[in-house]
């Protein structure tokens, strides 16, 4: 099981010595999860990401239903908002191994990211039930959308993605303001490479990248200065799984985003 390094002093007996408790501020975790990746809860957060925590027993039946249910708020949720949504699947405690972890994630077809060593936060968090789900929001301010949802009801998805909703539609992906037109991406759908164009007002700071539907940057496209006028960039898609994408391009602070395609 890999270790993490956490930013909190919370006790894993607080588990059964404190009852369940309604935080407001998320805890800073940063971990290594079952896939190797480096991982930041405050860095999702400050990235204006809305993140979804499930803490989980292999044994219990309403963990993998709370699972089933978050899926498809998902899925509504990242054809709203592309890129936005973060989801991390933990084991409660910190006894499950990274294979026990992932076999649950992947034997019900879930999308979370498979973490392991969830005892600190269930422990911060006040979870004494299972599932304990926790939605995480609010940019900078690292806030607890809501209250933590101790067990689950299969209503409970209503509140989470109006919460969700809500922070995203209030601090959304900022607008150009005409600084950049995107012109196009050609060809989309795309099997080696497709071709992304613009134009730009002025002289500017350009940082492209690739995300996947759960919102992680798989590959940095551009990161430097562009001149004004139209700008074209080659982008190698051949080593993309095939499945949906976001173009992100964020020139001076600035963002606009393209679904992109692969097909193989």
């Amino acid at each position: 099981m890999k270790k993490s390094i956490y930013i909190a002093v919370a006790a894993v007996a607080s588990l059964i010595a404190n009852p369940a408790k309604s935080q407001t501020t998320a805890m800073n975790y940063n971990f290594i999860d079952c896939a190797g990746n480096s991982q930041s809860i405050f860095a999702d957060l400050d990235a204006g990401k809305a993140v979804i925590l499930e803490f989980f027993m292999t044994s219990c039946s309403p963990c993998i239903t709370a699972g089933q249910k978050l899926e498809a708020m998902k899925t509504d949720l990242l054809a709203e908002f592309p890129g936005k949504i973060k989801a991390y699947a933990f084991g409660y405690n910190n006894t499950y191994s990274c294979t026990t972890i992932n076999n649950w994630v992947n034997n019900n077809g879930f999308t979370s990211i498979p973490s392991d060593s969830g005892a600190a936060q269930v422990a911060y968090y006040g979870g004494m039930g299972m599932p304990t789900i926790v939605i995480l929001g609010g940019g900078t301010a690292h806030s607890v959308l809501g209250t933590p949802y101790i067990g689950f009801s299969t209503s409970d998805t209503i509140t989470m993605g109006a919460d969700i909703r809500n922070f995203l539609n209030a601090t959304g992906v900022s607008e150009n303001a005409g600084l950049f037109n995107l012109v196009s991406l050609y060809p989309n759908p795309a099997k080696e490479e497709t071709i992304l164009t613009f134009n730009v007002a002025k002289s500017m700071q350009v940082t492209i990248d690739i995300i996947d539907v759960m919102g992680r940057k798989v590959a940095g496209v551009l990161n430097e200065n562009v001149s004004s006028g139209t700008f074209s960039k080659a982008i190698n898609t051949s080593n993309l799984a095939e499945g949906m994408y976001y173009i992100t391009i964020n020139a001076d602070g600035n963002v606009s985003q393209k679904t992109l395609n692969v097909i193989r």
